[in-house]
């Protein structure tokens, strides 16, 4: 999972926009039995679409739903996967995380499991500088693997001189930055590393000093890996401080039923929520009412997917932490823009 997928799924609407989430044993490629058990989820997003939309647009999305099945199932697995289709729309998107096995059916996909993949594995990139070549390498905790496109990598050409060249190397890095919101640790000499940082936009989350042109991909994740982890963490930490900002500039809210309204106004800045905290609901008056049954008509899912949702499409920011964290707010709790 990335930012980048994770923000396209975020953007789209269109009903019915289908969400198959299920664990999976890690495996390549994927194994038969897992496999099967997503068919027969796939059976149950149809049988669910029978009374609830036109028999050609439920072919459309069931047969989406089995095109991406088919590819998932030639591809490795990691720990959980999450198929998604609309009439418009189809993705495969791997977790390394486990998930709680469901169909859900709405007018958006289903994105709290892929928050919180995101928030766990940490996508980040490495970008490896120096005055003949500049690398950019995407990784998660398990591993990193090298872009090569026709920008990357970067290389010097002998016509360059060295100003030339460091402002090839900083407009290079900040398109890819810009373009691709993730956590970057910057890699090379130590004068090198300090030109570039001084001239990019982005702020790298840490650095790496030493020759890094040829250093291999293992060696790299080695050296990266643990100051992804302290950024991680930190990131938790500066998200519950800002909640405790919040509270004494009186821009706090708290509860599910609080922060809905105000994440659908647009208010919301930061939402937190604990992790394998779900709410199935229904709207009266624009209020939420829970249900103890999520699969009856009418009845939103899970109202903590919804609501991460409409904070992320209005511009907040959503941080997923442990369970009990936020025991003392009802296990949801947002800094407010005003």
């Amino acid at each position: 999972m990335n930012h980048a997928l994770l923000a396209e799924l975020q953007r789209l609407t269109a009903y019915p926009s289908v969400t198959i989430l299920m664990n999976t044993a890690p495996a390549d490629p994927m194994r038969d039995d897992d496999v099967r058990r997503l068919d027969s989820l796939i059976a149950d997003a149809e049988r669910r679409l029978a009374d609830d939309v036109e028999a050609a647009e439920r072919s459309m999305v069931v047969a989406a739903l089995r095109s991406v099945l088919l590819e998932a199932a030639m591809q490795p697995a990691s720990r959980a996967v999450a198929l998604c289709a609309s009439p418009e729309y189809r993705a495969v998107v791997r977790l390394g995380r486990e998930v709680r096995s469901r169909v859900v059916v709405d007018d958006t996909f289903a994105t709290r499991d892929m928050v919180a993949d995101v928030n766990r594995t940490a996508v980040f990139r490495v970008i490896t500088v120096s005055d003949r070549k500049a690398r950019v390498l995407i990784g998660d905790r398990n591993r990193l693997a090298e872009l090569r496109d026709d920008q990357w990598p970067l290389v010097r050409d002998e016509s360059d001189s060295p100003t030339t060249w460091q402002r090839s190397m900083t407009e290079a890095i900040d398109a890819e930055c810009l373009g691709h919101d993730v956590a970057t640790v910057l890699a090379g000499v130590a004068r090198t590393v300090r030109d570039v940082q001084r001239s990019i936009q982005c702020t790298p989350v840490a650095t790496i000093t030493g020759g890094h042109d040829r250093t291999g991909w293992a060696d790299l994740h080695r050296l990266v890996w643990p100051l992804v982890v302290d950024w991680m963490r930190q990131d938790g930490k500066r998200a519950m401080q800002r909640l405790e900002d919040a509270r004494g500039a009186r821009r706090f809210a708290g509860g599910i039923d609080e922060v809905w309204s105000l994440a659908h106004d647009g208010r919301v800045q930061l939402l937190v929520v604990e992790e394998g905290y779900d709410v199935p609901a229904r709207l009266d008056a624009g209020r939420l009412v829970p249900t103890s049954d999520a699969l009856a008509p009418g009845v939103i899912d899970d109202a903590v997917d919804e609501l991460i949702e409409a904070v992320l499409l209005r511009g907040g920011e959503a941080v997923i932490v442990p369970s009990e964290t936020l025991a003392d707010h009802e296990r949801v709790a947002a800094v407010l823009r005003y």
